[in-house]
């Protein structure tokens, strides 16, 4: 336990040799001040951050005191709201570790398509959607090599393609199985679209310059708004509400067995009071 030497500020009669402060009728205990320090720290390390613990108490329980005295009876009364809140905090604490003992969140892949087929209505894209390559390389780069190989794309041809990019400063995304929505992909190649579904339709290699710096786009894929998005393009979503599902029915599951289970042993009276 940390032992903390303070020196009285009143004439008061000094508080049990186990309090670090006293404000009021309030006792700050050692116990409380050493709960507060990390341990592992130097000596004078630990001095320094409970006197600043100490100090802190203080100077609140200071200001509640005033605000006790200032407040009418009824506007401090907070019996039942701290009830509340405390029930509040023990029920998320015990479901939040009754979940993470029994909850899996492994979808597979049917249940995945399965859930997505019966919810299609859910999915209904608000922008267009896309999967595409693209280099923002410096325009001072050649990219007669990059062209032609981004032109012709094969699996044997990103690791090329990549060094390329390295060594010239050049920014990429070739993975080519993100999804960007089209207002996101904008704000990472400025690109113009004035036919934006037929833009995005073309397999071609799209090249333009814009502050310096020369953009290659290949649209691989492409889903147009207001229409279902492709599964691919929600399957992280998808997955999320199915174990979101799966703790609503597994919460749901053990509040009914609690509930049942105290009815059922005379836990629970109900009266029928005349209100």
């Amino acid at each position: 336990m940390l032992t903390v030497g303070l020196t009285a500020c009143s004439e008061s009669p000094p508080p049990a040799s186990s309090a670090a402060a006293r404000v009021g009728e309030a006792l700050l205990s050692l116990e409380a001040v050493s709960e507060h320090v990390p341990s592992g720290l130097a000596p004078e390390d630990s001095v320094i951050i409970a006197h600043r613990y100490v100090d802190q108490w203080i100077r609140e329980q200071i200001l509640v005191n005033q605000a006790e005295k200032a407040l009418a009876d009824q506007d401090v009364r907070f019996d039942a709201e701290l009830t509340a809140y405390r029930n509040a905090l023990v029920l998320h604490t015990y479901k939040e570790r009754y979940v993470n003992d029994r909850l899996s969140a492994v979808v597979s892949e049917e249940e995945a398509l399965a859930y997505y087929e019966e919810n299609l209505q859910s999915f209904i894209l608000t922008d267009y959607g896309l999967r595409a390559l693209f280099i923002n390389a410096p325009n001072t780069a050649r990219l007669e090599e990059v062209r032609a190989a981004l032109s012709t794309l094969d699996s044997t041809q990103v690791l090329d393609i990549e060094r390329w990019c390295v060594d010239n400063g050049a920014i990429y995304a070739l993975d080519g199985e993100t999804w960007w929505n089209l207002n996101n992909f904008t704000k990472e190649v400025p690109m113009s679209f004035y036919r934006t579904a037929s833009q995005l339709s073309s397999r071609r290699l799209v090249e333009f310059e814009a502050d310096g710096r020369v953009y290659l786009v290949r649209f691989l894929e492409h889903a147009l708004k207001d229409q279902v998005a492709p599964f691919s393009a929600v399957r992280k979503e998808v997955e999320e509400m199915i174990v979101h599902q799966r703790r609503k029915a597994l919460l749901l599951e053990m509040e009914e067995q609690i509930v049942v289970k105290a009815w059922s042993e005379g836990d629970v009276e109900r009266y029928t009071p005349s209100f």
